[in-house]
């Protein structure tokens, strides 16, 4: 009978009560809504507390307090309605009993700026002879790369990231050579001219399902995405350096040291496609992770080109197509030096190559010419330090 009387009581005083964990304590709160007064307690009651009950149920309340256990009937109830309110998880106690939210995503950004080294070379030619390489063009620049980059995760692993990167030449050269004879045998020009002021352009974004291993500080995501990339590779200040016109009668050919006043040429490529990849995360310390990631791309390859010192060719000289394949490998170290803020350090290489393209050339008078593009290869590198943070 003594037992139903004290449930009865409960129940009278339970509607104004509310039980909030906080550590290993059960906090009572008490709100009169007349008064604005919000009392709490820890593992007893405070005699404060305890006045602003009225009635027989005060002891009870009181006696609740004292016992300092933190499954107490109270807490126990608060905590269900707690979860049936918020449609929690039973995995989510945890984060209930701490008084937070559980979190069912995260999601950070960051930005890094470094150095990128890229070169490209590409040839025409007749498959067979006559002469099988015609011409070649070898281009190479320094830059700098500012990068941008963020992911979101959620809490059953599904993960989206995005990269946004360009960079600027600030040194580099560019050769350009052509051959009489199969083998790149022949050689009756060549002239050398400088690339900086070139620029490169990269967006990229995936998605995937991070795979935990047993003890969670490592995981496994495989990855699929699309990439898009193009450069504009400028050809300025030249000078010829191998002049053989003997080897091809009737063709005009400057003299070696002659300065190619006013070159100012470009080479516009640029690759879209799809990936597919895994990145590998490790959680070594409590302040340091590493990344691995590797990808696999297919691309289509279209390029413009203009040789503005080329009379007889039209503003748009020539135009490249065909389809590449190639690879891009990514290392990065974070360093976590305040909660949700760290520094990164990233190393990346790739390469991308493609064979048996065209290469169409048009000509002021209307006319136009296609021969084969022999391959493309496409090369780059780059180490950067930046700032990430989480949230």
């Amino acid at each position: 009978m003594h037992k139903y009387t004290l449930l009865a009581l409960f129940s009278a005083f339970s509607a104004p009560l509310a039980a909030h964990p906080a550590g290993d304590a059960s906090i009572f709160v008490y709100d009169d809504a007349r008064a604005g007064v919000r009392t709490q307690s820890g593992a007893k009651a405070l005699p404060e507390m305890t006045g602003q009950f009225k009635g027989p149920g005060s002891s009870f309340m009181a006696l609740l307090s004292e016992t300092g256990e933190r499954r107490t009937t109270l807490n126990v109830l608060a905590q269900n309605t707690a979860e049936a309110n918020a449609g929690a998880d039973v995995g989510d106690t945890a984060n209930l009993k701490d008084g937070a939210n559980p979190r069912k995503w995260g999601a950070s950004w960051g930005a890094s700026l470094g150095y990128r080294h890229v070169s490209l070379d590409f040839n025409i030619g007749f498959p067979g002879g006559a002469p099988d390489v015609l011409s070649e063009l070898e281009y190479d620049a320094e830059m700098t790369e500012l990068r941008v980059n963020g992911d979101w995760r959620a809490a059953n692993g599904l993960t989206v990231t995005g990269e946004a990167a360009y960079a600027y030449g600030f040194s580099g050269d560019v050769r350009d050579s052509d051959y009489a004879f199969d083998g790149r045998q022949g050689e009756f020009s060549r002239s050398n001219a400088r690339t900086h002021g070139s620029t490169s352009r990269r967006l990229a974004f995936g998605a995937g399902w991070r795979v935990p291993l047993p003890n969670n500080r490592i995981g496994v995501t495989p990855l699929a995405g699309y990439t898009y990339q193009d450069q504009d590779w400028r050809s300025r200040h030249g000078r010829q350096t191998v002049s053989e016109p003997g080897l091809v009668g009737g063709i005009n050919v400057p003299p070696v040291g002659w300065r190619l006043s006013g070159l100012d040429s470009h080479y516009k490529p640029r690759w879209h496609g799809p990936w597919l990849g895994v990145q590998l995360d490790a959680n070594l310390a409590r302040q340091f992770d590493l990344r691995f990631g590797l990808k696999h791309q297919w691309s289509r390859y279209y390029a413009e080109g203009e040789w503005n010192l080329r009379e007889d060719l039209r503003k748009t000289s020539f135009k490249h197509h065909g389809d590449s394949r190639g690879w891009q490998t990514e290392i990065g170290a974070l360093w976590r030096f305040l909660p949700n803020n760290a520094i990164a350090f990233t190393l990346d290489w790739g390469k991308q190559r493609l064979t048996n393209g065209s290469d169409r050339k048009f000509f002021t008078d209307g006319t136009t010419t296609k021969i084969r593009l022999n391959e493309v290869n496409a090369e780059s590198w780059a180490a950067s330090l930046g700032y990430r943070m989480d949230f």
